[in-house]
């Protein structure tokens, strides 16, 4: 069986903006191996520049939907992701909530799905070497 993607807000942001990754976006997308995180959506919707790339989003993410691929962070992962901060904070020290809740939500849908995990920042290995000290393991592809 074939893996399965979920895509980092900065995985999209490459493909569109500066033509990168596009062998690998196109692939996994044509294929039907793409899970798209609503955090994620929220955060390109929140950067798109034109009307037109709004449209083109909305037809993206009703795709998504269509597909049942589309995953949105559930009950539990809000808790999930208090119990991750809090352990990062006690490992590494402060850390404020702001600026990391949108990476962990979208890590956890990577997990609820059974997904790698795309992503071109680095500091996301952080958050995987949290995880697998709770048991959990995030299959994560750094670009």
């Amino acid at each position: 069986m074939s893996d399965v993607f979920l895509f980092d807000t900065s995985v999209y942001i490459a493909y569109i903006r500066r033509k990168e990754c596009v062998e690998l976006v196109d692939r996994a997308t044509e294929s039907g191996r793409v899970v798209l995180s609503s955090v994620v959506a929220m955060e390109l919707y929140a950067g798109a520049r034109s009307g037109a790339e709004k449209r083109l989003l909305d037809q993206f993410v009703e795709s998504m939907k269509t597909l049942s691929a589309y995953e949105t962070p559930g009950e539990d992962d809000w808790a999930r992701g208090g119990i991750l901060m809090e352990r990062f904070t006690r490992f590494r020290g402060h850390a404020r909530i702001r600026d990391h809740f949108r990476d962990i939500l979208v890590i956890l849908a990577a997990i609820n799905r059974g997904a790698v995990f795309v992503s071109s920042n680095a500091h996301m290995t952080n958050w995987g070497n949290m995880l697998k000290r709770q048991g959990e393991t995030l299959r994560l592809k750094i670009l």
